[in-house]
């Protein structure tokens, strides 16, 4: 195993040390709504984008958010997790509080922005640095990306971290799962962003 190897599989755990003090001061000084915004664009910034470059470099950053052709079995595998989000949708407390167009649109933006950079980080940079790895490509991220949310949803979650945490892990297993069927994240990334867009609206 290598060392970048070495600190893919320990970044997680940095990941969670750094950024749930961030959310905490973030909210504290800006409150809850902007502060928990201004922690995510910290988590894009450091782990969704520089650590990604970092790890696996550019080019392979490029090479797997190439857009690809859609077919139907890629489509049935992307229509799978939006059409979990709407269903989601029905259940008592689910949904966004929403009581600004300012907040909608807040909301809206970090759509696009877990859509893109968690899924580089948590699907991309597994699936390039353990591509024959089962445990360390699907598994290990899946495991984190549930555990992360402990450090948003410490500000901004309702009350209900353990809820986040489950349906974060579910989701991201099953997006880990459509990376490895299509050999890239850029079906991951639309099945996240339009999952996203649909808990929001």
């Amino acid at each position: 195993m290598n060392n970048r190897q070495k600190f893919a599989i320990i970044a997680p755990l940095l990941l969670i040390v750094v950024m749930y003090p961030i959310f905490q001061l973030l909210s504290g000084t800006f409150g809850e709504t902007i502060g928990w915004y201004l922690g995510l664009v910290t988590y894009w910034l450091i782990w969704g984008a520089v650590f990604p470059l970092a790890i696996i470099g550019k080019e392979s950053i490029r090479t797997i958010i190439r857009p690809q052709k859609l077919n139907r079995k890629i489509f049935l595998l992307v229509l799978f997790p939006v059409l979990m989000a709407s269903l989601n949708r029905f259940i008592p407390g689910m949904g966004y509080q929403k009581p600004s167009v300012w907040i909608f649109l807040l909301l809206l933006s970090t759509t696009f922005g877990n859509g893109f950079f968690e899924e580089v980080l948590w699907r991309g940079v597994y699936m390039k640095q353990f591509p024959n790895n089962i445990f360390f490509r699907i598994i290990w991220p899946s495991i984190w990306f549930a555990l992360w949310h402990i450090a948003p949803g410490s500000v901004h979650s309702d009350g209900n971290v353990i809820a986040l945490m489950i349906g974060a892990g579910v989701f991201g297993f099953y997006l880990s799962f459509l990376a490895k069927q299509t050999e890239t994240v850029w079906w991951s990334i639309v099945a996240h962003t339009l999952s996203g867009i649909i808990m929001i609206v």
